[in-house]
């Protein structure tokens, strides 16, 4: 007589098992973005100048500092470029130096990174708007500068931009009541603007941070006072 097949009429323990584990792991997987209710963000602000850092210096420093790194690079290799401000260049002249893809005889000169744009597009970037009105309306954060038509942003939902350092895919989301958006270009550098209100002085803090590839971290604080 043939051996006959067993047969379960009651529900497969190890598919169960299956189940509840993908079950788990989908729930790590997604996350659901809090928008605090009354958020003490929202309101029209000016920027306080003398409690906030400088963009210039901050963007002089990080650059005078990747110039210095390539300019030892050269020299390790026995490569080297003309010092600015040379004898025999005019002060108001052009600056043939590493910013210059070649000289003023025709030649090739040094390849290496635009550091005059460099610091153009970093102090472009940093620069803090004079005011800022910022409005909260779950899900939708609305930012204003200068007067300027607001941006509206989704928590919780990427969205694309183009910019001074390219295309980036922008992620906005609340870390409780400080407001966070992070940018990730295709230039592989990165920027992150954060809003968070100081309970003690009940100051707005605008930190910009940027992480670019040539010229490494950036950050500058900018406070601004309730109008």
């Amino acid at each position: 007589m043939p051996r006959m097949s067993p047969t379960f009429s009651g529900p497969n323990p190890l598919a169960m098992l299956l189940t509840a584990f993908v079950a788990v792991l989908l729930a790590g997987c997604q996350t659901t973005p809090t928008v605090p209710a009354n958020s003490p963000l929202v309101g029209n602000w000016r920027l306080d100048r003398s409690a906030s850092d400088n963009p210039d210096v901050v963007v002089a420093k990080a650059v005078n500092q990747a110039e210095s790194r390539f300019r030892r690079r050269l020299a390790k290799y026995g490569l080297g470029a003309p010092a600015q401000g040379s004898s025999d260049a005019p002060a108001e002249g052009p600056d043939y130096s590493l910013d210059t893809p070649g000289d003023r005889f025709g030649g090739p000169g040094l390849v290496g990174p635009d550091f005059r744009g460099l610091r153009q597009r970093l102090r472009y970037a940093l620069l803090p708007p004079e005011t800022l009105q910022i409005d909260v309306d779950d899900p939708v954060v609305s930012i204003g500068a200068d007067e300027l038509p607001p941006r509206e942003y989704h928590v919780g939902e990427k969205l694309s931009r183009i910019d001074e350092y390219g295309t980036a895919i922008i992620t906005p989301d609340f870390a409780r009541q400080q407001f966070v958006l992070k940018s990730n270009y295709t230039s592989h550098a990165q920027r992150i603007d954060s809003y968070e209100l100081d309970p003690a002085s009940g100051a707005l803090d605008l930190k910009e941070q940027i992480t670019d590839p040539i010229a490494g971290r950036l950050i500058v604080h900018s406070v601004y006072r309730r109008e």
